[in-house]
């Protein structure tokens, strides 16, 4: 296994952390869609009206993968993301 520069560590992270979140948003639409198609045989079977598909959500945006990325580095250097910093008294 070679030895990593920071800049490859960091590319990894991001590549990393948009196929998580790519995932994630395909399991969503997945899910919707599934949810969808139970309605509509529901509506077909009791004669009700077909529902529209609902819309999905957004596509995970760079501003949330690069959030993403930092929170796995965050995890990898053992550095608490939502611990505050503590202030010292003078």
């Amino acid at each position: 296994m070679s030895n990593l520069t920071p800049f490859e560590i960091r590319l990894e992270l991001l590549k990393m952390a948009r196929e998580m979140l790519s995932e994630d948003y395909h399991g969503k639409c997945q899910q919707i869609s599934t949810d969808w198609t139970v309605k509509v045989e529901t509506a077909k079977l009791h004669g009700g009206q077909i529902p529209d598909h609902p819309s999905f959500p957004p596509y995970p945006a760079e501003a949330e993968i690069i959030a993403k990325a930092q929170a796995l580095n965050g995890f990898v250097s053992n550095i608490s993301v939502d611990k505050p910093k503590a202030k010292s008294s003078t």
